[in-house]
């Protein structure tokens, strides 16, 4: 099983379409995948046809159980001199706070779905102070790793806690980047982040690819921007051959709740993402 984190700190680059048009692609070819929405705008629930607002279980469900357990409240200095009373230690056999109660299915797409909303804003703020918080979101995961051959987890779009989260646990970085050229400005920052969490907290962390999305092959500007992307990222790290046309079933299919192998099967949109899959599973 592999956990790929689909990341890029600017917004509107693909993050979400590819995680569910990916996800979608895989379990067409018959795998298991569930998606991770780990935005609080919750797209990725949206995009499957869910309302993020009525949903009760979500991922800050989990988190904030895991966060809420062990927790120690002080009121006073006679209570912090008391140790042994200060330290609730979990008891024996007691259950974990678990993602798999929050596990949706993705409707007719087939493959699973952990729905977010905005209570996961509040995220950033309470792991601060956690202990462990970058590897929060990797003892939630854990658990689920053997039930599924791909988890995606569409990370939000700034480089915060959250998303330090999803590289802490991944073993691969998926990075949609757009075909302009302000989108490639700041990719350098998010790949020295990466390269920070590979080294001080998954030493296993790998950038499996980045994924040129919005390409506009009418365009001498997107052609541009995806040959200096090509000739100058590849040389450090891998490119996929994989290209994202800009392509409006894309949006429509967002907007109509579904994936686009389920809304346009037969557009260029979906034809790459399933490209794409199959660039992931034949590697």
């Amino acid at each position: 099983m592999t956990v790929y984190a689909v990341v890029n700190q600017k917004g509107g680059v693909g993050k979400t379409t590819t995680a569910v048009n990916l996800g979608a692609a895989l379990k067409e070819i018959g795998k298991g995948v569930l998606v991770v929405d780990l935005d609080p705008q919750g797209n990725a629930t949206l995009h499957c046809g869910l309302n993020p607002d009525r949903q009760s279980k979500t991922v800050w469900s989990a988190l904030s159980a895991s966060l809420r357990m062990n927790g120690a409240e002080v009121t006073s200095r006679e209570d912090a001199d008391l140790i042994d009373f200060a330290i609730d230690l979990e008891p024996v056999g007691e259950s974990r706070p678990s993602l798999e109660e929050c596990i949706l299915s993705a409707g007719e797409d087939g493959f699973d779905l952990v729905p977010s909303n905005l209570e996961l804003s509040q995220a950033d703020a309470d792991l601060m102070s956690a202990i462990n918080r970058e590897r929060r979101l990797h003892r939630l995961l854990e658990p689920l790793r053997d039930r599924y051959d791909f988890i995606l987890i569409d990370c939000p779009p700034y480089l915060g806690l959250l998303t330090i989260n999803a590289l802490a646990t991944a073993d691969y970085a998926i990075v949609p980047l757009q075909a302009a050229y302000l989108a490639m400005k700041g990719v350098n920052t998010l790949f020295r982040t990466i390269a920070l969490v590979q080294r001080d907290l998954n030493y296993g962390l790998r950038v499996r690819g980045v994924l040129l999305t919005m390409v506009d092959s009418r365009t001498v500007h997107s052609q541009q921007v995806v040959d200096v992307a090509r000739k100058t990222i590849s040389h450090k790290i891998p490119v996929f051959e994989t290209e994202i046309p800009q392509n409006i079933d894309l949006a429509d299919a967002a907007a109509a709740g579904k994936s686009v192998l389920l809304y346009a099967p037969r557009s260029r949109g979906a034809l790459a993402y399933r490209k794409l899959a199959e660039e992931l599973t034949n590697a």
